[in-house]
């Protein structure tokens, strides 16, 4: 009896909690695309106030800003009046943009209190960033991203490289145009031509047309995506579907660039780029693509088995990763992201790739949590991450830079530097422990950017900048660098 009591107050108990917890809701939304805001304006967002049940009709609103790091910067509360089954937009001013940081990821940390108890709280990232004008063409740059909407955002990012689904729809050619991107569409036609879906003559006519059609906005096409996922063990399929492309496409654009179609899992069956090589590949593109959706050292290993084979079979050619993103997908919170836009970046440039693409600004599918969080840089409410300001200071810092050199500082442990002019960039990190680094220099000033975005100064005393790899890696910007141990 006493046991039947029991589960019927904890069946009571449960669903008076559930009540109580479906009183209230909030959901937020960015004024701005991304929650990003022009530096010399202050930042607010939109709480959407829902009451479905609740006794009373008032709500308070309270929101806490901290930096990348936890500490305080400003703080506020609002109340509101919402009457049972109405909701109510309560807009949120988050702080003077004078008095924040700029160009950083910064904490929003939002709670809604009504009859008498928190009913839920909300945890987003914004910041700010500087307009940045584009003078240079995008074939200086190798940072791209998958991403063909929010291009005013686009362009502040540094972004100069999209790569979307072919369509015949002139607008964002013309806006990728516009802020200065170079537009590498995705020709899914390839892989419908080796599915059986199209007839030789049709793939053809359709490549031929659409180069000769959109030239004058598009200098670079991509033949086909992933086909050693969607054609397992078909490397003469491949092959003949790049020849019948390139030779379309050349004959209406002779100096287009033409891309193969990317090639994904070198891990799964690596003899495929091989036989691909030595049924001609080579002679039907101008640039070879790979998707990196494996760990660094699995990454490595495959950079290396490529340009082996290229190498023995007299094959180079220009590298582009049009896709890779956080990995593994389970190490997916803010803060790992922010690493691996950096960590993952800079390898991939320091292993001879010249055009690196993150996948994505935003995830395009339902909703799936894994991917959702390794991915995009904005989340499905529309608020950046802390990976978007990542990238942005990555941009920003390397513009114009180079890869010089890796240097040995120890296993798991990285040290890549980049040459602009007269000054070293030198991003370091470690995946094992942290390792200290003496970095022997020239005369001059130093700075050293965080994942968060923030650049600080950095001292040098004696020529030796004093360094500390770690999980988060840094970018310093340093004078030419002589020696680091």
């Amino acid at each position: 009896m006493r046991t039947a009591l029991a589960l019927v107050m904890t069946a009571a108990l449960a669903l008076a909690t559930a009540a109580q917890a479906a009183t209230w809701e909030m959901t937020l939304r960015p004024a701005k695309e991304g929650a990003v805001f022009d530096v010399a304006e202050e930042p607010h967002i939109v709480a959407t106030v829902r009451n479905i049940g609740g006794t009373a009709q008032t709500a308070t609103v309270t929101f806490d800003v901290t930096d990348f790091d936890g500490k305080a910067l400003n703080s506020g509360a609002a109340d509101t009046t919402v009457p049972k089954g109405e909701s109510r937009a309560v807009d949120l001013t988050l702080g003077d943009a004078a008095k924040l940081p700029h160009e950083e990821a910064l904490s929003l940390h939002v709670v809604l209190t009504a009859d008498g108890a928190q009913q839920a709280e909300v945890h987003k990232t914004f910041g700010f960033l500087p307009a940045r004008p584009v003078t240079t063409p995008p074939e200086s740059s190798p940072f791209g991203l998958l991403g063909e909407y929010a291009w005013p955002l686009l362009q502040r990012l540094g972004v100069r490289w999209v790569r979307p689904n072919w369509s015949w729809t002139e607008r964002p050619m013309e806006w990728a145009q516009r802020h200065g991107m170079a537009y590498c569409p995705l020709m899914n036609e390839a892989n419908a031509f080796v599915r059986g879906e199209l007839s030789e003559a049709e793939y053809a006519d359709f490549v031929k047309e659409s180069v000769r059609r959109y030239k004058g906005y598009i200098h670079y096409w991509q033949l086909g995506n992933e086909f050693d996922i969607f054609h397992r063990d078909a490397p003469r399929a491949y092959v003949e579907s790049q020849r019948i492309g390139y030779a379309a496409a050349k004959s209406a654009d002779p100096k287009c660039v033409v891309v193969n179609g990317s090639i994904t899992e070198l891990q799964v069956r690596k003899e495929g780029w091989r036989e691909s090589l030595q049924l001609g590949l080579a002679k039907y593109c101008d640039v070879y693509d790979f998707h990196f959706y494996q760990d660094r050292k699995t990454t490595g290993d495959m950079l290396d088995y490529i340009h082996q084979t290229c190498r023995e079979l007299k094959a180079e050619k220009p590298i582009w990763c049009t896709e890779f993103c956080q990995m593994p997908f389970e190490s997916n919170d803010d803060r790992n992201q922010a690493r691996d836009i950096l960590r993952r970046f800079t390898y991939l440039l320091a292993n001879g790739v010249s055009v690196a693409m993150w996948h994505c600004y935003r995830w395009p599918y339902p909703y799936s949590a894994d991917k959702t969080a390794a991915t995009g840089v904005v989340d499905y409410d529309g608020f950046a991450r802390p990976s978007l300001f990542a990238y942005a200071a990555m941009t920003r810092e390397l513009a114009g830079a180079k890869f010089k050199r890796s240097w040995p500082i120890g296993e798991n442990a990285f040290a890549i530097e980049f040459a602009r002019g007269d000054r070293s960039l030198l991003v370091i990190w470690s995946e094992k422990g942290t390792k200290k680094l003496r970095v022997h220099v020239a005369e001059g000033k130093a700075s050293m950017t965080q994942v968060s975005g923030r650049r600080v100064p950095l001292e040098v005393s004696g020529g030796i900048a004093a360094l500390t790899a770690g999980d988060d890696p840094i970018l310093c910007d340093l004078p030419t660098i002589s020696d680091i141990h």
